[in-house]
């Protein structure tokens, strides 16, 4: 660890009076939960412009239906068995110290489980089901909801039940809405981001004096665009990563960096 780095980290924290926490994959990795773009990740099995958009599943669900759920299966079991961890649980900490919003590029909702209370989920929900149509929200999931969905679909891709009798049973678990309008909350491919929740995003960034980018690689955008929008508002931009970084960079996972850098700035 650069010590010089980590002083700067540690006085900049000490000194500001709003902060934003902007998570990618990274953090929700160490809570075991797959990154999609590493090597071995998601869109290295399924690309995704057969799995990863909206009109691209429901191209493939009608010649590869097992394939869709298996798909469907890897997104949502590791989000129904994760839970929060130390980094999660230290941006807690520090929110009951300054004023913290949490700017998250992840549809876990792992921030939410672990307490954080001022959340920007910029890419939607994975435990939230809305009406495409008006916007509301239909039904938030628990994770034994998710577990139990997940349950059904190893059935069907295991091949011991039909189309059929999947269908039957996940209608005991997911509100269909047999037009199309009840989808997940999350945002695909070639979607746009939320408005309201976007604009809130990018409010709190120019606010904000610093900025703790954490577990993201910074190629997904437009949410990539917000530590160098913090940056040229005048905040200290403090990346945690394993990877090398630019800047006042950390090295180490967040589990790790984080319960320290809170300890150490409060």
């Amino acid at each position: 660890m650069d010590i010089d780095n980590w002083l700067t980290a540690v006085l900049a924290l000490r000194k500001a009076k709003r902060v934003v926490v902007f998570t990618g994959a990274g953090i929700s990795a160490e809570s075991g939960i797959p990154t999609f773009r590493d090597a071995d990740g998601f869109w290295q099995r399924f690309p995704p412009e057969l799995y990863a958009t909206w009109n691209g599943l429901l191209t493939t669900v009608l010649t590869k239906p097992h394939s869709v759920a298996e798909f469907v299966l890897n997104v949502i079991e590791p989000v129904a068995k994760a839970e929060p961890n130390a980094g999660h649980l230290a941006i807690v900490r520090m929110e009951q110290r300054v004023k913290t919003t949490v700017i998250t590029q992840n549809i876990d909702g792992l921030h939410q489980s672990a307490g954080s209370t001022e959340l920007q989920e910029v890419h939607g929900s994975l435990l939230e089901v809305v009406d495409t149509s008006t916007g509301q929200l239909v039904k938030r999931f628990e994770r034994d909801d998710l577990m139990r969905i997940a349950d059904c679909l190893h059935q069907y891709t295991s091949r011991q039940q039909s189309a059929e009798t999947l269908l039957l049973e996940l209608q005991q678990q997911y509100p269909f809405d047999w037009m199309g309008r009840h989808r997940p909350n999350v945002v695909l491919f070639g979607d746009g981001l939320p408005e309201a929740v976007w604009t809130k995003a990018c409010e709190a960034v120019v606010e904000c004096d610093v900025l703790l980018s954490v577990g993201t690689s910074g190629a997904v955008y437009p949410a990539a665009m917000l530590p160098e929008n913090a940056k040229a508002a005048g905040a200290t931009v403090i990346t945690i990563d394993p990877k090398p970084r630019h800047g006042c960079w950390l090295e180490g996972d967040a589990g790790t960096v984080l319960p320290d850098l809170i300890h150490d700035a409060y």
